[in-house]
């Protein structure tokens, strides 16, 4: 951004529009009853002094992967976890890891001939081998990935 500009002005002005940025932040449930009736405590809830808040999802820097729904694009779906972190669950906002395909590529190694009995010999002798899979702390799974979150891409409040 160039020197002097305010970088909320965008923000401001999406939310004036009635779209919420996707920064973790907590609302106050009676002040977006709407948003609450549709995220509920997923992303957590707490109460501050006499009112309930509820957060809204927190996606920056995060990879977004819309939701399987049994479409078998997610062959990892049945282990993602709930968007606390803490529980396995396969739904809106849950979370995955990033993570490598297990996979091995084939080489070819080659070895130069002695000498033979009858002489002089110039030749090679090739075999094949295969690379291994990445070694731990590396995480191997079905497919390989970037951290990613599952969602429906909008989220507006008014």
């Amino acid at each position: 951004m160039a020197a002097g500009t305010n970088a909320e002005a965008p923000i401001s002005y999406v939310e004036a529009q009635g779209w919420m940025l996707c920064d973790g932040r907590y609302l106050r449930a009676a002040a977006y009853p709407e948003l609450y009736a549709v995220l509920g405590g997923l992303y957590g809830e707490r109460n501050s002094t006499a009112d309930l808040e509820f957060r809204i999802p927190d996606y920056r820097g995060l990879f977004l992967r819309g939701f399987d729904a049994g479409a078998g694009m997610d062959p990892d779906a049945k282990r993602r976890l709930d968007p606390t972190g803490n529980n396995v669950a396969n739904v809106v906002g849950s979370l995955q890891c990033d993570a490598l395909q297990v996979h091995a590529h084939p080489y070819e190694i080659t070895t130069p001939a002695g000498i033979s009995q009858q002489g002089s010999a110039a030749g090679t002798s090739i075999s094949s081998k295969s690379t291994g899979s990445p070694e731990n702390p590396a995480r191997t799974t079905l497919e390989t990935r970037p951290k990613n979150v599952a969602v429906n891409y909008l989220i507006k409040f008014r």
